[in-house]
């Protein structure tokens, strides 16, 4: 009898150590609603024991998110907030960023990890790009001098929060710096190898891209392909001809009709890094989809 009631007592107290190694693990978790801030979250809480869970559909573009989160998102972006202890955004850039007013709702004690701005008494914060219909660009991440400061902005709230992982973390933001710097100088041997400095640019999310490179945007068209009409097409054919040394930059690889409109010898395809898609974030590769290739 005494010897089952020992046995019985070690079966729950190893449980009970389980449950709360179990608890400890995955209270560390960190949501992330955009590839980029997975990338971030990921890279900087390598070799620690904390995770990151990157929550929407592969499918789904930023646009998208807003609705996702209202609608079919809400009750696992609630199941995984009750159990994590930080949300990565970009809040500053884009105001209507989901991601920490759902996770809040169930988690009142969750905190908000700002990529894009320091939340501090001297807050440092990404390049924000104003548009010409006067709302702010939130697809910094395209500008590579972007993520430098994103990065130094994540990492120092992650060692706020976990001071006993501060050192490792210290030590991927060092890491992930060189890989960063590493991008922007393959960027630019791309863009100086190929004299690309006047452009045209087909997407509106490359306006972070084009300024932070330092390029002339000659003029943009960024509605669909299917609605350009034929002032649209006519105006485009008269700015390839007046200058055979301007670029075409877009996000899409081009349909058939593009491709016989345009000079596809200078079309530079550049990802918007703006849903997780098939692509997603190689781990060992993590800034694979920034890298530019003609």
């Amino acid at each position: 009898m005494k010897q089952n009631l020992m046995k019985w007592i070690a079966i729950v107290s190893v449980c009970v150590a389980s449950l709360f190694s179990i608890k400890t693990v995955i209270a560390a978790d960190v949501l992330t609603a955009t590839p980029v801030t997975y990338m971030l979250s990921s890279e900087l809480l390598k070799d620690t024991s904390l995770t990151t869970k990157y929550l929407p559909p592969n499918r789904y573009g930023i646009e998208r998110l807003p609705n996702w989160f209202a609608n079919k998102g809400s009750k696992a972006v609630q199941d995984s907030a009750k159990i994590a202890q930080a949300v990565v955004t970009i809040g500053a850039v884009w105001a209507e960023d989901p991601l920490y007013v759902n996770a809040r709702y169930s988690n009142i004690q969750i905190i908000e990890v700002d990529a894009s701005q320091a939340i501090t008494p001297r807050a440092q914060g990404v390049a924000a790009l104003r548009l010409s219909d006067g709302t702010t660009s939130k697809y910094a991440w395209l500008n590579p001098t972007n993520l430098i400061r994103m990065v130094a902005i994540v990492s120092d709230d992650f060692q706020r929060i976990w001071p006993d992982k501060s050192d490792q973390i210290q030590k991927n933001q060092e890491q992930f710096m060189l890989s960063v710097r590493q991008l922007i100088n393959q960027q630019q041997k791309v863009i100086l190898e190929n004299d690309i400095d006047s452009v045209i640019l087909l997407s509106e999310q490359l306006e972070d891209f084009a300024s932070g490179n330092q390029l002339f945007v000659v003029d943009r068209l960024t509605k669909p392909a299917l609605e350009w009409t034929e002032d649209d097409k006519v105006q485009l054919q008269e700015l390839l001809e007046e200058d055979d040394s301007v670029w075409i930059i877009t996000t899409q690889k081009p349909n058939k009709q593009m491709q016989a409109l345009l000079p596809m010898e200078r079309v530079l395809i550049v990802d918007a890094v703006d849903r997780w898609g098939r692509a997603g974030i190689n781990s060992k590769v993590p800034l694979q989809r920034w890298q530019l290739a003609l």
